[in-house]
C-alpha cells in the first residue's frame, strides 16, 4: 500500500500553494491524481489491506472528497503541461454517454504501414480513460487492462457505474498499449469493439497492411487490425457480438460462443455456437464444402487474394473479409452505401449481413463487432456472490 501513502503525502505538501490567477489549484489537481492512480493500481493490483480495507473503501474516500471540493478533473489542466498536446487525467465521477455516433468524429489518421509492436495507425482519446498512455506516463505506472471486461471489472468493483468509451488496453503480447471502444452497455458489457461503422466516414477498401494493423479512430469508425485482433483472442477464449442497424432503425444481432483469429499471414477464422436475431452470416448451419461456411477462412483484401474461387472475392464485394469459395453471405467491410437507392443490384456489394434482410444487395447503416472472454458472465456471477 506504499503507493497509497507516497500519494496522500504528496497531496497534503501541495494543499498549501496558493492559486493565483491563470492557475490551477494544485491540491485539487493532485486529489484527481490520487484518485487516478488509486483506481487503476487498486483494480489492477488487486489491492487489499485489512487496517484500510477494501479497493472500493480506499478510493471511495477520495470519490467523496473530489465530490466535497466541487472538483471536475476532466476539465482540468497542469498548469506544467499547458504547452503540451497531452490532456491532463480525465476522470469522471458521472458515468459517460454512449453517443459518439451522434457526435462528428474526429478525422481519421492516414493510412499507414505501423509496426508490429501494437502501435495502430488511430489515435487515442482519454474521455473517462483510467488506462490512457498519456496518463501512465504522467502518473509512472506501466499496468494495463488485458481488454474491456477487465476494465468493466476495475470500474465495478470500484465506482458501482461502468460507462462506455475509448480507454487503452494492452493484450498479452502486444508491446505498447492500444486505443479501443469499450462497450459496456450491450448484454452486461465488457465487450472490446473491434470494428465499428455508422456514418460511412471511413473507407474500408484498403490493402492488407492496412487490415493488419488498423485504421480509423477508436472514437469513431475504425477497424482494429488483424495482429492486434488475433494476439487478443488467442491468450483466452473469447465470444463474438455482432450488431447490426438497418436504414430504419431495426436492429438485430448474431452472437457466436466461440471466435478466434489465427496468425498472420492468413488470418484464418474460428467461429462457432451461432445465437441471436440477425441470421447466421457466416454460414454455420451450411455444408462445410458450401461456399457459404466460413469457419477456417483465410481473410482476404484488395490485391491479397486468399480465397478459394478464381475471382477475388475481396475486390469483387469491396472490402477486406473472411472469403470462402464464391458468394457470401456477409461482408460488413464492404462499400457504405448512403443513398436511398440501397436494394439495387446496381450498386453491387455493399455493407452485407445477408440474413438480415434475406437481400443480397441491401447495405447496412450500422454495424459493430466485439468480443470477450467466454467466461465474463461467470465471474460476474461469482463477483456478485462474493459481495453478498
Amino acid at each position: 500500500m506504499w503507493f497509497l501513502h507516497v500519494f496522500v503525502v504528496l497531496t497534503v505538501l501541495q494543499w498549501s500553494v496558493v492559486t493565483g490567477e491563470g492557475h490551477t489549484d494544485q491540491f485539487t489537481l493532485s486529489l484527481c491524481r490520487v484518485w487516478a492512480e488509486c483506481v487503476r493500481t487498486a483494480a489492477v493490483d488487486n489491492v487489499a489491506h485489512a487496517d484500510l480495507g477494501t479497493p472500493h473503501a480506499i478510493c471511495g474516500d477520495f470519490a467523496e472528497m473530489l465530490e466535497k471540493h466541487g472538483v471536475d478533473c476532466e476539465t482540468m489542466q497542469d498548469p506544467e503541461e499547458k504547452t503540451s498536446d497531452v490532456e491532463l487525467i480525465p476522470v469522471s465521477l458521472e458515468p459517460h454517454q454512449d453517443n459518439v455516433e451522434q457526435q462528428e468524429p474526429l478525422p481519421p489518421a492516414e493510412d499507414e504501414k505501423g509496426e508490429d509492436d501494437g502501435d495502430l495507425d488511430y489515435k487515442p482519446h482519454l474521455s473517462g480513460n483510467l488506462n490512457s498512455p498519456a496518463n501512465s506516463k504522467k502518473l509512472g505506472r506501466t499496468n494495463y487492462f488485458d481488454d474491456c471486461s477487465e476494465i468493466h471489472t476495475a470500474y465495478a468493483t470500484l465506482i458501482g457505474h461502468v460507462p462506455s468509451g475509448v480507454h487503452s488496453i494492452k493484450p498479452v503480447n502486444v508491446n505498447d498499449p492500444i486505443s479501443v471502444y469499450c462497450d459496456q452497455t450491450t448484454d452486461g458489457g465488457g465487450w472490446t469493439v473491434i470494428q465499428r461503422r455508422f456514418d460511412g466516414s471511413l473507407e474500408f477498401y484498403r490493402w492488407l497492411e492496412a487490415y493488419r494493423y488498423g485504421f480509423g479512430d477508436s472514437s469513431g469508425e475504425y477497424w482494429l487490425g488483424l495482429d492486434k485482433i488475433h494476439r487478443l483472442t488467442s491468450h483466452n477464449a473469447y465470444e463474438l457480438y455482432i450488431e447490426l442497424e438497418d436504414w430504419d432503425g431495426n436492429v438485430k444481432f448474431a452472437r457466436y460462443s466461440s471466435f478466434s483469429v489465427g496468425p498472420g499471414s492468413y488470418y484464418t477464422l474460428g467461429i462457432g455456437g451461432y445465437s441471436g436475431t440477425a441470421g447466421d452470416g457466416f454460414g454455420l448451419d451450411q455444408p462445410t464444402t458450401s461456399a457459404y461456411y466460413l469457419n477456417g477462412a483465410k481473410f482476404s483484401t484488395r490485391y491479397f487474394d486468399q480465397d478459394m474461387n478464381s475471382l477475388s472475392m475481396a475486390d469483387y464485394h469491396g472490402g477486406g473479409w473472411w472469403y470462402g469459395r464464391g458468394r457470401t453471405l456477409s461482408s460488413l467491410n464492404g462499400p457504405y452505401f448512403r443513398d436511398t437507392d440501397l436494394h439495387s443490384a446496381n450498386n453491387g456489394y455493399g455493407v452485407l449481413w445477408h440474413r438480415f434482410t434475406n437481400g443480397w444487395y441491401y447495405s447496412l447503416k450500422k454495424t459493430k463487432m466485439m468480443v470477450r472472454p467466454t467466461d465474463f458472465s461467470t465471474r460476474m456471477i461469482d463477483r456478485k456472490l462474493t459481495r453478498q
